[in-house]
């Protein structure tokens, strides 16, 4: 292969590379959460848990991620490739918070990993400004009322 064929064909791969990732689309619900309405992105199969909010540059103040999974376990998150600062909320089986966290995007090679030290089935990722509005031991009895298909 010339050299112009190597550099079309790198071109090639980048674009198909970022078409991928541009395709991968997380459905969306509206759910009340201590009597505010937010719009979240479900993240309920592997591809789109491991995907989460990395990448993006904002996020909506009334915006959020929902990490879905079908049983209560150890699931933990990293802030790598992250590039705004999160609420990380997480929840028991009956949608309690247990835990939550103000975490900021990791800029370094090995990123910390962030959980909390009990089970949880679900992970709620929100802006930072609705710190005050949620506290440990809070239910989100909504979250309950989906039933995605999960992975």
């Amino acid at each position: 292969m010339n050299r112009l064929t190597k550099f079309s064909l790198l071109i090639l791969l980048f674009l198909v590379a970022n078409i991928a990732v541009a395709e991968l689309v997380f459905p969306r619900q509206t759910l009340q959460l201590n009597k505010r309405a937010f719009q979240l992105e479900l993240a309920d199969t592997n591809q789109r848990r491991s995907e989460g909010l990395m990448h993006r540059r904002s996020l909506a103040d009334e915006a959020g991620m929902l990490f879905l999974y079908q049983r209560p376990g150890d699931y933990r998150i990293w802030m790598k490739n992250t590039l705004i600062p999160l609420l990380v909320i997480w929840l028991d089986a009956e949608a309690r918070i247990i835990d939550l966290q103000m975490l900021e995007p990791c800029r370094v090679q090995n990123c910390p990993v962030y959980g909390p030290q009990q089970t949880s089935q679900f992970i709620l990722e929100l802006h930072p400004v609705h710190r005050t509005h949620f506290s440990i031991g809070d239910k989100l009895p909504s979250i309950l009322t989906l039933n995605p298909t999960l992975q």
